[in-house]
């Protein structure tokens, strides 16, 4: 048996060896992961902006926000992205982030 995380890296596997792959072309395979992890909740892509910028995920449950999630592409640099501006203002608003480079999850 396939598990969401075994699918979910596949994807990113297969994306990656296609060779043009970006930030935009694994977020399909996020939000079935994130979603596949817990059925309870919905993962929307590109939300509406909110006071604080434009988190690429914002997660739900029964129509409350759980969580928001940044996800960059294969190979950036998290601490890098930790220590810039766009973190920091979202670290000041919201409460529930989730940091990914697509491998590794902060």
């Amino acid at each position: 048996m396939t598990t969401p995380i075994k699918s979910y890296l596949k994807q990113i596997e297969d994306n990656l060896r296609a060779g043009n792959a970006t930030e935009h072309t694994h977020r399909p395979a996020l939000k079935t992961l994130l979603e596949a992890l817990d059925p309870t909740v919905t993962a929307t892509n590109e939300p509406k902006r909110i006071a604080c910028g434009a988190p690429d995920f914002v997660v739900a449950r029964g129509g409350f926000t759980v969580g928001y999630v940044e996800a960059k592409d294969v190979g950036v640099s998290l601490g890098d992205v930790e220590r810039g501006e766009q973190l920091r203002r979202y670290r000041r608003a919201l409460g529930n982030l989730l940091l990914t480079d697509q491998l590794e999850f902060r």
